[in-house]
């Protein structure tokens, strides 16, 4: 091997070159591989990671819109028993008004019958003192006329 220009030993390139590839290898399966593998499943975790929160979300977004759904019957439930309430109440003070009503006619009625009724009470007793007073009178005239006819007489 003396004719290799430049004191090249292409033995020890060799050697050199397997040396290397034995490195490379090692290094290939040691550090590259793992570090590889290791990268490949914490890609694997964070997608995970990310397809499981926008499946939260989507769940989410479903609850929310049944939670408002639901919210708006709960809503128009309430609105109608609201309505329900309110016309019933509406009956109700109808019913008192008419009730009371009916009462007040019954004690106008009821005052003036016994209005009426003293009324009356009050003209027969009005009566009977003008005929006492009339009588009273009628007696002092016919005695009046009695004593003038009974002088004349006389």
């Amino acid at each position: 091997m003396n004719n290799i220009p430049l004191n090249i030993d292409w033995q020890q390139i060799l050697l050199h070159f397997f040396n290397f590839s034995i490195l490379v290898g090692g290094l290939y399966l040691l550090l590259f591989k793992p570090v590889k593998s290791f990268m490949a499943k914490r890609e694997k975790h964070y997608a995970d990671m990310e397809s499981a929160a926008q499946e939260r979300e989507k769940s989410t977004a479903d609850l929310e819109a049944a939670m408002r759904q639901r919210e708006a019957e709960f809503d128009a439930a309430l609105e109608e028993k609201r309505a329900a309430a309110a016309k019933e109440a509406e009956s109700f003070a109808q019913q008192q008004r008419d009730a009371a009503r009916v009462q007040a006619d019954k004690i106008l009625s009821d005052a003036k019958a016994a209005a009426e009724s003293e009324r009356q009470k009050i003209v027969a007793e009005a009566n009977r003192e003008a005929v006492a007073i009339a009588e009273d009178a009628m007696e002092k005239i016919l005695a009046a006329q009695t004593a003038k006819a009974y002088d004349s007489f006389v």
